[in-house]
């Protein structure tokens, strides 16, 4: 079989590289590779960053890393060998905070966007134009008695003109069906009639873990912070359940698009339950998932596990994925002082520093951490604090810990320094800067947007960014993630210079961030996230230098190939005339 699996890699090679070759036997049968890449620009991410041009890889990991004539003992009469052509090499990426919904989003949607695109910002006239469209077409509506509800995602008041959510807005193209909309993340609004059915009015209390936002005549606007009211959620006709096909259809060809993104290993931070775990585990074992999963999976899956796990270095579940508050665009965001452009909201509180510090314990005895959601600087010291009281009552080393701060967005001049002395991981996600910028002044106030998004000063004090795009909030591409950490640019390459310049990364930190910061919080620091001897064989083939292009141009680098542990999993399709260059060539 593994002979099989060799000759059929060499199709995909020779249409890659278009040389290959069979050398004479150099090696010993000891050291004889499955596959040689030679005359290649490889950037291994090592300690010293150094840089290679040959690697060997058998059986799934690196056996060498250097040079073309140091990679030739290891070139025996069954190697594959493959000429790179000066193309570069960098680790296989890790998006460490990822909500694993990409055959839902983009392959098979089952409730319409009025985004263009995932993480493109509609305008009032683009949501308006959907809403049309589906009540002329019945997209999005919910079966059931007239009149009947029509459920979108994804509006952003935020960029708008002016920057505000209005019942009023929907009411102009949908006076007679009710709608109902969730924000891109943690929000939702509804329109008048909506309210009108549900009953809500400017004396309804707002619902547990939610806020319904009132105008200055304490008139509902329509727009909920995080959770909305129960007696509206509970008039909308629900969805049919996916089937178990459908739930594993969606992963497995949805997780190809990352693959073709070079994404080698997805966090996933969706709180996963235990008989998700276990589909997962059965996906892997009959070889339809490729990606590497890190699993964030719910309190009450990891106490059925019973220990951490790691299925054949493919499928981990070591982290509990809780909530400490909701998000700074909805003002869900929980802050110490009120939000500047809303008096007398402090933001929205999920689970107690207490509550957390008892879980965080209890689930250190059986070798879970936690990683945290936290978004205002309330929310993150209330992790910080009930991260030490564990570490303190359990006597574990934080940095062996790596307990996890998931976005740590906001923060205040004393935590700041705690981070590196608890040995806190900061999971944080470069496209929210560039995405939050137009609005993050005016709900935080100058003054705490000196501590917000501080990925520079984080890593000189030692601490470990992790980063990711917490897709479907942002899209998922890793090359995005990498040019908006390098230059604090939108893809517009907006504002010039960037925005808050001195907290960017340099190409160096982003790739490690990319890379080792992944495998970092993930206690696989010591198989994946950089090209060494021993480590799994995952990398990235790119066209380009990726520490040397424009940094403008960063976000278009394309891969040309994604290998996950010596198996080539992607290649990008050749370019033919007449051919169809839209379609992903994703190995399946």
């Amino acid at each position: 079989m593994n002979k099989l699996k060799r000759l059929l890699s060499v199709v995909v090679l020779l249409e890659l590289f278009g040389t290959f070759q069979l050398l004479p036997s150099e090696a010993s049968r000891a050291q004889e590779a499955d596959r040689v890449y030679v005359n290649g620009n490889i950037y291994t991410v090592d300690k010293g960053f150094s840089k290679a041009s040959a690697m060997a890889v058998k059986d799934g990991r690196f056996t060498y890393v250097g040079t073309d004539a140091g990679v030739k003992p290891y070139i025996g009469p069954l190697t594959f060998v493959a000429d790179l052509k000066g193309k570069t090499v960098i680790p296989g990426l890790h998006d460490a905070h990822v909500h694993i919904r990409y055959g839902e989003r983009e392959l098979y949607p089952r409730i319409p966007d009025i985004r263009a695109t995932i993480g493109e910002w509609a305008s009032v006239e683009r949501m308006q134009e959907v809403i049309r469209r589906c009540l002329a077409t019945g997209e999005g509506m919910r079966p059931g008695p007239e009149p009947r509800w029509l459920v979108l995602s994804g509006w952003m008041s935020d960029v708008w003109d002016p920057p505000e959510f209005r019942k009023e807005l929907i009411d102009a193209v949908a006076p007679d069906n009710p709608v109902y909309i969730s924000r891109y993340t943690h929000g939702s609004g509804a329109n008048s009639k909506a309210l009108q059915l549900a009953g809500i009015t400017r004396d309804t209390p707002d619902p547990p873990g939610g806020h319904i936002k009132k105008d200055k005549n304490g008139e509902p606007t329509g727009e909920f912070v995080e959770t909305a009211p129960a007696q509206l959620t509970r008039l909308i006709p629900p969805l049919p359940p996916m089937t178990d096909y459908e739930i594993s259809r969606n992963l497995v060809e949805g997780t190809q698009l990352a693959v073709a993104s070079g994404l080698t290993t997805i966090h996933g931070a969706d709180t996963a339950g235990y008989d998700e775990v276990q589909r997962r585990i059965k996906l892997y074992e009959v070889g339809l998932l490729r990606v590497r999963i890190n699993e964030m999976i719910s309190e009450s899956a990891a106490k059925r596990l019973g220990k951490p796990l790691n299925h054949g270095n493919r499928y981990f579940a070591r982290s509990v994925k809780a909530f400490a508050d909701g998000a700074l665009g909805s003002r869900g965001a929980l802050f110490l002082k009120e939000y500047s452009d809303y008096p007398g909201f402090f933001g929205e509180p999920r689970r107690s520093e207490d509550q957390l510090a008892g879980s965080a314990t209890e689930l250190l005895k059986i070798g879970f951490n936690m990683r945290v959601h936290c978004i205002g600087d309330a929310a993150n010291r209330i992790a910080i604090n009930a991260y030490e009281k564990a570490l303190k009552a359990t006597g574990k080393d934080g940095k062996e810990v790596r307990f996890a701060l998931e976005h740590c967005q906001v923060l205040t001049p004393a935590d700041i320094p705690r981070l590196a002395r608890l040995g806190i991981v900061a999971s944080m996600q470069p496209l929210h800067a560039t995405e939050d910028m137009h609005f993050a002044e005016s709900r935080m106030g100058s003054e705490r947007l000196k501590y917000a998004y501080i990925w520079s000063d984080l890593l000189d004090l030692g601490v470990v960014i992790a980063t990711g795009t917490d897709y479907s909030v942002s899209p998922y591409n890793p090359f995005y993630t990498l040019h908006a950490a390098v230059t604090r640019q939108d893809r517009n390459n907006n504002p010039p210079g960037g925005w808050i310049p001195r907290q960017a990364m340099t190409r160096e930190e982003a790739l490690r961030a990319a890379t080792m910061g992944g495998a970092y919080v993930m206690h696989a620091e010591d198989i994946l996230g950089s090209i060494e001897v021993g480590k799994l064989a995952d990398f990235v083939v790119i066209p380009v230098d990726y520490m040397t292009i424009p940094a403008e141009n960063i976000w278009k680098i394309e891969p040309e190939m994604t290998v996950i542990g010596g198996e080539t999993v992607y290649t990008k399709p050749m370019e033919k005339k007449g051919s169809d260059r839209s379609n992903n060539n994703v190995a399946k």
